[in-house]
């Protein structure tokens, strides 16, 4: 059941040009006179009443400006399904807004409570007002109009991307590569999900169309370092065998002359020693004479005094004592020499030129095997890493191009959606078109937006009286999707031409040159 506003009366003290004006509402009411005299004045007292507003929406004071008053004062009796609600706004004489229900005093809390429960709004003013509609931002305006439109669905979308003929029965229908894609990915995702995922500079387009280049380059690389290489296949395990073979020779050769390094060191060290020796024994000679030709002193180095028998006897003493301690270090020196000259006796140096010329020989028989070998391993290693390389090229360029598949299947399908979302839309109107999406060709994507045209001309180009009409058109769309009923204003009715269909009360504002205001009702 709709629900029906029905103004009833409306008093008006110091409203703007109105010092005192009480309207009795029928069901139609038409107001005329010049201009100044208050046409537009009566039509806006509703909305500032119930918000304190104008008709645009906007903070509104109607405070005189040409004469004195002590207070603005405006009150409207009107009906909710037959049953009567008064609502009253006043600037008193302190400037402060007070507010009435059945005139009673409220706060302003308890009053925006009040109208709350009658109607929102953007939505009275939407169905009263013909051109408020349009002052509201695009994406307000496309909120209310597609309030109760249901979007396509995506089998709507994936039929008709995929329709043949506008006569193809939908059972008939074939998805097209496009839409069979989708109606896949869309089981995971919706549709700016996977917008999200491709597009951009962080999406997965953007990144392969980097990778892929430096794929290509990868595996350019790795062709060109395994073309660098000997060319021909070689019998790898034959190779190692000889290798081995080779290696072990080496091995037993280094064996020998480890052995006789061993024995040519032990002969140098030893004739090291055995000299060093000899000279030890001889700085041992030197010593000893030095002590035996060493005077007895007669008397004390200290105070010069003699020395007695005992003291001279102990001095003989400690001199003998001296020599016999050097004697027997030279001694223990000679023999130890001796027996490392008798050991460097035993050993005879060994020549080991035979035997380096052998493992160099070895070494250069073997070098051009291990060479082959690792020429075959690195041919080995390389050849995997192209087939590698060029898999994951191929994978990255498969990639991209399902990446691009399927953002193009995105554009398809937000396109086609677009459509048949217009075409829902405009079936709700007469005469107007609605411009749902922009095309953007930087982007070659469509941005959601919200046009009202009439006759291919934005609302903006329209004549003042086609503004009229494409007001009543949008309010009529609105009551339908509402179900509410408010009386409807249309000022400028003169510029209008075309007829006046509302679904209750009517009242309209007409400038007629000379004529003071002139309020007209009717029940009819």
């Amino acid at each position: 059941m709709p629900r029906i506003i029905r103004f009833i009366e409306l008093q008006l003290i110091n409203f703007t040009t109105h010092r005192e004006l009480t309207m009795t509402y029928g069901r139609s009411n038409f107001l005329s006179g010049k201009n100044g005299e208050g046409k537009s004045s009566i039509g806006t007292a509703p909305a500032w009443i119930f918000f304190g507003t104008d008709l645009a929406g906007k903070t509104y004071d109607p405070s005189p400006s040409n004469y004195e008053f002590d207070r603005v004062y405006a009150s409207l009796l009107l009906s909710k399904d037959d049953t009567e609600h008064k609502f009253a706004r006043e600037i008193n004489d302190k400037g402060k807004n007070v507010f009435y229900v059945n005139d009673v005093p409220q706060s302003a809390t308890a009053f925006k409570a009040a109208v709350a429960e009658l109607f929102e709004q953007d939505e009275f003013l939407s169905l009263y007002s013909p051109a408020y509609f349009f002052t509201q931002h695009w994406t307000k305006q496309r909120e209310q109009v597609m309030r109760h439109v249901a979007a396509p669905t995506n089998k709507e979308v994936f039929e008709a991307m995929s329709r043949s003929s506008p006569e193809q029965p939908a059972k008939d229908i074939v998805l097209n590569p496009h839409a069979a894609k989708l109606s896949e990915l869309l089981k995971k995702h919706n549709i700016d999900d996977l917008l999200k995922i491709h597009s951009g500079k962080d999406g997965q387009k953007t990144r392969l169309e980097k990778q892929h280049p430096a794929a290509q380059a990868r595996t350019r690389t790795l062709k060109e370092q395994l073309d660098r290489l000997p060319k021909g296949e070689v019998d790898l395990q034959e190779l190692k065998q000889q290798a081995d073979a080779l290696l072990e020779q080496i091995k037993a050769e280094e064996k020998v002359l480890a052995s006789a390094d061993e024995i040519n060191r032990r002969i140098n060290t030893l004739g090291f020693k055995i000299r060093s020796m000899y000279d030890q024994a001889e700085r041992m000679r030197n010593e000893f004479m030095l002590v035996h030709e060493e005077p007895i002193l007669e008397a004390c180095r200290t105070c010069g005094q003699a020395l007695d028998d005992e003291s001279r006897k102990k001095s003989e003493l400690a001199k003998f004592a001296r020599k016999v301690k050097i004697n027997e270090d030279r001694k223990a020196v000679i023999a130890e020499r001796k027996a490392l000259e008798e050991e460097a006796a035993s050993l005879f140096a060994v020549d080991i030129t035979e035997q380096l010329q052998k493992v160099r020989e070895l070494e250069q028989q073997r070098e051009p095997i291990a060479e082959a070998i690792r020429n075959q391993l690195e041919r080995t290693r390389l050849t995997s890493e192209v087939e590698k390389a060029k898999a994951a090229e191929e994978k990255t360029l498969a990639d991209l191009k399902e990446s691009i598949f399927i953002l193009d299947a995105v554009k398809a399908f937000k396109a086609k959606e677009a459509e048949l979302q217009v075409s829902k839309v405009d079936a709700l109107f007469t005469t107007l078109k609605v411009r749902l999406h922009n095309y953007v060709k930087s982007t070659d994507s469509y941005e959601p937006t919200f046009v009202i045209q009439r006759d291919g001309k934005d609302y903006g180009q329209l004549s003042a009286g086609e503004k009229i009409g494409a007001g009543l058109e949008i309010a009529e769309v609105l009551f339908e999707q509402s179900e509410l009923i408010v009386p409807c204003f249309a000022d400028g009715i003169e510029s209008y031409t075309g007829r006046l269909a509302v679904y209750d009360q009517l009242i309209t504002g007409r400038t007629v040159p000379d004529q003071s205001l002139k309020i007209e009702t009717s029940q009819s």
